[in-house]
This record gives structure tokens, C-alpha cells and sequence, in this order.
């Protein structure tokens, strides 16, 4: 299925004006508690399911598995679109819901391409591709976002 995200998005892209300025783009907002969950399924469910809470002072709370993790983050919005980008302050290192432990705080930030769609949901995915003509082109998304109290 995500091939034919990835072959369909590519579609679009192909005839799409050359993408907006930075400045052109509405700024991605996240504040509240989200629910995640992964394109990749096992017997009908989810590989992984986490929460992630948006606090308004730009810290962010990760609940995954039985890992505990708290994070500094922001928004960023360039010519591709809308980044999330955070900085690992404290974890439990326990296992996450994929069953691995990170290897405790790193220095420095990461960075997930985000695709606000209109039905509220987030997909985040890795940082995308070029077309010939500049368009982003994304492809292997991890899973989406959605508000937990949208959550159906």
C-alpha cells in the first residue's frame, strides 16, 4: 500500500507547481496528547503504538512499550513542508514497543517529515526525495499522528 502512496504522491508532485516558499506555508502547531501508531501491521494491529504529548513549553513526553522518554521539540516549516525536530533529554531506557532500548541520551537533534492531512491525521515519514523538477517526493512513511481525543 505504501508503494501506491509513494507512486501516487510522485503523480501529484510531477504536475504541481514548484513547491511554496517557506513563508508561503501555514506553520505546523502540535500542543496536546497524540496518539501514534505504524503503517506496518501485524495480524491486523499495528507493529507499534505510542503516545505523544505536545506540552505549550516545547517539551514533548514519549510513551512507547515500557519506554518513558522526554524530549525538547519544535516545528519548522522550509520549502519541503513541516518538520518535527527534537533532542532526547532524559529516557528510562527501557524497552520501546518494538522491543529495543536506546542507547541512552545522544547529543543532538532528529528530524521527522511530517504531512498534515485534511482529516486531521499526521503522517510522518523520512526526509523526502527530489523529482527532476525539485518537488519533494516522500515514500516509506512510519505511521501517523492523530489527536487522542480525535481518535475514534
Amino acid at each position: 500500500m505504501m508503494r501506491r502512496i509513494a507512486v501516487g504522491l510522485a503523480v501529484l508532485t510531477i504536475g504541481a507547481p514548484a513547491p511554496a516558499l517557506a513563508q508561503d506555508r501555514e506553520p505546523l502547531t502540535l500542543e496536546g496528547l497524540y496518539l501514534f501508531h505504524t503503517f506496518d501491521q501485524r495480524d491486523g494491529q499495528p507493529v507499534c503504538m505510542e503516545t505523544w504529548e505536545f506540552g505549550p513549553d516545547g517539551v514533548m513526553l514519549v510513551e512507547s512499550g515500557q519506554e518513558r522518554v522526554r524530549k525538547r521539540y519544535r516545528t519548522e516549516t522550509d520549502r519541503d513542508g513541516h518538520w518535527i525536530v527534537s533532542e532526547t533529554l532524559e529516557t528510562n531506557g527501557a524497552p520501546d514497543c518494538m522491543g529495543h532500548r536506546s542507547g541512552g541520551v545522544t547529543p543532538g537533534e532528529s528530524r521527522i517529515y511530517v504531512v498534515p492531512l485534511n482529516n486531521g491525521t499526521i503522517t510522518t515519514c523520512p526526509p523526502p526525495q527530489h523529482v527532476a523538477g525539485g518537488a519533494p517526493y516522500i515514500s516509506g512513511c512510519y505511521g501517523r499522528i492523530v489527536l487522542a481525543s480525535g481518535a475514534g
